[in-house]
Order: C-alpha cells, then structure tokens, then sequence
C-alpha cells in the first residue's frame, strides 16, 4: 500500500510515545523525533522511487528548507493514498483531513515516493496558536474510519488533464464545487469587518454549485429544503435555527452583490460617544460565520459519503444524480429517510458536532465583545 506523510504545527502534542498506530495509519509526535532519525524512519515506511530520488531527496526544495520546515513542525500522520494512479495522493489526503476536523490544518512538509516537499519553512505564531493539541482529534478509530470513506469518495476530482476532458456534468460539479469549498478556508486565517458579506456570498455559491440538479435550479427556498434533507434529522433540535442562518446568509450575499451592502455600511458607523468625530468600525458577528462554514463543511462531507455509498450503483428510484435524489427526498419518505440514516452514519465519525447559534439580526446588540486571532476584530453585528 502507497503512503504519504503529512506535518503539522502545532502547540501542547498530546502524543506521548514517538510514534502510535491504529490499523495502517501512524501518528509521529515530531517533537520526540530528530531530524537524522526522521529521514530514515520515513524512508522505510516510503520507499523513494528509484535512486536517483534517494540521491536527491528534496523534492522541490534545499535540506535547508526542509530543517527549517521541520523545526517548526510538531506532529504528523503516515496515511494511506489509496490513489493509485497519483505518486503522492496530497490533495484527496489532506482534503480529507481537514473535512474531519473543524480547522483547516496548514502543512509544514509531506513526504511521498517522489521525496520531501516543504510547504511551509515558517508560521507565524498567531496562526499557530490557532492549534493547541490538534493531533489528539486524529488519534481514534472515528478518524481512521472517516478517512477511509471519504478519501474514496475524493478520487477522480483532482484536475488532471488526460482526465477531464473525459468529464461528465457531474464530475465538473465535483471539481468546481470542491474548489469553491477550499477557498472558504482563507476566511480561517483572516476575516475583514468591512467585507465579511464576501464569505456568505461564497457560502452560499458552493451551496448553488453542489446542490443544484438542474440549470436555473436554486434559492434560498430549494436550498433550504435539500439541507434539509441532508441534515435535519441529525440536527432535528436545531434546524429551525440553521435555516434562519441560511436565510441571513442569503440576505448578506443579495446585500453584498446587489449593492444595499453599502447602505448596511452607512447604517451600521457609528461615532465613538465622548468623539462625535471620529468613526467606529461597524460590529460584526464573525461566530456567525464560522458556524455557517462548519455546516457547508458537514454538507460536502454527507453529499461525497452518498456519492462513494451509490458509486457505480443505481441510485434509488428514477434519479441519475446526487442532486437528484436529494431532492427526490424532499417529498420521497423513505428516499429521504436512506439519505439522513447515511448522513448520521458519516456525521457520527467527524471530530465535531458544532453549536448552532442565532443569525446575527436575531441576537442582542449588547454581546460581549472579543478578539479573533489576527482580524481586526470579533464582535456581535448590530
């Protein structure tokens, strides 16, 4: 079985031994590892190519990289590429890292049969403050579960160009869907007080890629119900609550896009009160918007499950697609019941059942104020 090694900051590893195993996975805590001893560890568990790789072991980089890469690293897991036609398998790994865990995890450095490549020399400390005892979320038979039926699911979306020219409606679908839900993790590292409607705007775009079965196919209504579909048994208790976030989350893409984003900017400036001249930045409820990312997370997660559970299969009635079913399951009982015993099934597995908490119009103007990480600010929208 091919393998690949992904390195990780982090602060407080909770590993104590050098190195633990469950089934075919490892977990290695970097920090009781040297570096000498690290090079032939992995060299063992990842056989290089040929020699000449051997010979030539940093990939794209110096050594030098690669030390100053691992010096910042702490943790690191020896996973399984079950991507047979790729030499390394990064994308459908670390894509199914990140989809188990709430955070998005920044790698220092990966090892695969091609050798070492740094992805990162240094990380500055605000953002890795964000990972306090990351690895031990990872470290149960939940992870290793999860892992192994969505990285399956992941196979044939990676762009290749032999491939796609071969590519259905649905495959294109996969490919563009995936790509709009990565680039919701640069609002992970930094959120802005002035345009923060711009992430409900692409939250809700992913939604309208991956969900819709037809052209001309969407709206908060229809997007409404197939969530529903999705997630409303799992969350029964709260998904009255997260359809009033999908709906602000609608509103603030139509303000941000339409232009009354700017009116909602007048309306919200506000003068400090002992200086009538001088403006305050309009508050903004940043909670809000990481609980709506988690839950498109927790979508993507249960549409590529149902895609690897029918994959090659015929799907359930006269449906052809995922989004098909889905909506099939809005008035189908026993379409939708299939659909949400699998989304528990999967949604069991993830490290994180998150909190849903109020949209930002429903909540009181006098919350408490605090600091997110490296952003301007973290504070309720009035």
């Amino acid at each position: 079985m091919q393998k690949i090694f992904l390195a990780f900051p982090g602060y407080q590893v909770t590993l104590k031994q050098k190195i633990k195993k469950i089934g075919d996975f490892e977990f290695w805590n970097l920090e009781k590892i040297t570096y000498d001893e690290f090079i032939a560890l992995i060299q063992k568990k990842i056989k290089p190519f040929n020699k000449n790789v051997r010979k030539n072991y940093f990939f794209v980089n110096t050594e030098q990289d690669f030390r100053d890469s691992y010096k910042n690293s702490s943790w690191g897991m020896l996973l399984p590429n079950y991507a047979k036609d790729y030499l390394d398998g990064r994308y459908e790994s670390l894509f199914a890292v990140n989809l188990f865990s709430e955070l998005n995890l920044p790698v220092m450095f990966y090892v695969q049969r091609m050798g070492i490549t740094v992805e990162k020399r240094n990380i500055q400390i605000h953002e890795k403050a964000q990972f306090h005892s990351e690895d031990k979320k990872f470290l149960t038979k939940k992870f290793v579960q999860f892992y192994n039926h969505i990285f399956l699911a992941l196979l044939g979306i990676r762009w290749q160009a032999c491939e796609v020219a071969k590519w259905d409606r649905e495959d294109w679908r996969m490919y563009v869907s995936c790509l709009l839900f990565n680039e919701l993790a640069k609002y992970q590292r930094s959120k802005q007080v002035m345009t923060w409607q711009a992430e409900c705007a692409d939250i809700v775009s992913f939604y309208e890629a991956l969900l819709a079965k037809e052209p001309n196919d969407n709206g908060q209504y229809k997007i409404s119900q197939r969530i529903e579909v999705l997630s409303g048994r799992y969350y029964k208790k709260e998904f009255s609550q997260i359809k009033d976030g999908l709906k602000e989350s609608f509103n603030a893409r139509n303000d941000f896009v339409h232009g009354s984003f700017f009116d909602r900017l007048k309306r919200t400036t506000k003068t400090y009160p002992d200086n009538q001249n001088m403006a305050q930045l309009p508050t903004v409820d940043f909670n809000f918007l990481e609980t709506q990312s988690k839950i498109a997370k927790q979508i993507l997660v249960i549409f590529l499950f149902l895609k690897k559970i029918f994959r090659g299969k015929k799907l359930p009635g006269k449906n052809k697609t995922i989004p098909e079913l889905i909506h099939a399951g809005i008035m189908n009982v026993q379409i939708r019941e299939e659909i949400q015993d699998r989304a528990e099934e999967i949604l069991k597995l993830m490290s994180f059942r998150h909190p849903i908490e109020a949209p930002p119009s429903e909540k009181s103007a006098g919350a408490v104020q605090t600091t997110f990480s490296n952003c301007d600010l973290k504070s309720r929208f009035k």
